[in-house]
């Protein structure tokens, strides 16, 4: 009984050993945050990031940027309102639009203002404890100074998936529209389209 024991033990430590050493290996590297990575096919972190330098080049070289600087003698204040996903995929549009935000922050030519929500929920808050009392009068932030914005950017995000068998083309298009906050007048349009062909050779997805 003790041999028997001792026999159906080690065949189970051999079938354990034999379990772990067949299973899944997993390799990872570190790599630039910029690294284009394709891996499922899906929109990523690449695509919001093309797409919005792409559109923000477009249209700071449309002519309502030079027109308004000239009439008003300063840069225009922009405010990104809102990015509607219409797309089946779950996106976080927050990081679309931090990216069209960087983008227009870093050329220069506009001043881009905190969007409502959090962001200007924590700018009130700010202020809101500067006029408590417990904060010096010459470093309290002032109420009613806010800036408004004179443009609102607002966009949309809709895909169109085809497929057959084990291959996949997907198109996303992005459109944008700038708006005068003042007259409601859009005074930029400008689209950015990706498409992208998936191939697995398992037909199912």
């Amino acid at each position: 009984m003790r041999f028997g024991a001792i026999f159906v033990v080690s065949l189970m430590s051999l079938s354990l050993i034999g379990t772990t050493g067949c299973g899944p290996k997993r390799k990872v590297a570190r790599v630039a945050t910029n690294t284009q990575t394709d891996l499922s096919g899906k929109w990523n972190d690449t695509d919001a990031r093309l797409t919005s330098e792409a559109m923000i080049k477009d249209c700071f070289a449309r002519p309502w940027l030079k027109r308004f600087t000239k009439e008003n003698d300063r840069p225009p204040k922009m405010r990104v309102w809102k990015i509607i996903n219409k797309t089946d995929e779950h996106i976080d549009a927050q990081v679309f639009i931090k990216n069209l935000e960087r983008a227009m922050v870093n050329s220069g030519l506009v001043d881009v203002i905190a969007q409502k929500g959090s962001e200007l929920s924590s700018v009130n808050e700010e202020q809101d404890y500067g006029a408590s009392g417990r904060v010096s009068d010459d470093s309290a932030p002032s109420i009613g100074n806010q800036l408004g914005a004179d443009f609102v950017l607002v966009g949309r995000m809709a895909s169109i998936l085809d497929q057959v068998e084990g291959t996949q083309a997907k198109l996303y298009k992005i459109t944008l529209e700038l708006i005068d906050a003042n007259s409601a007048r859009k005074v930029w349009m400008g689209d950015h389209e990706i498409k992208k062909v998936i191939e697995q050779s398992s037909a199912s997805w």
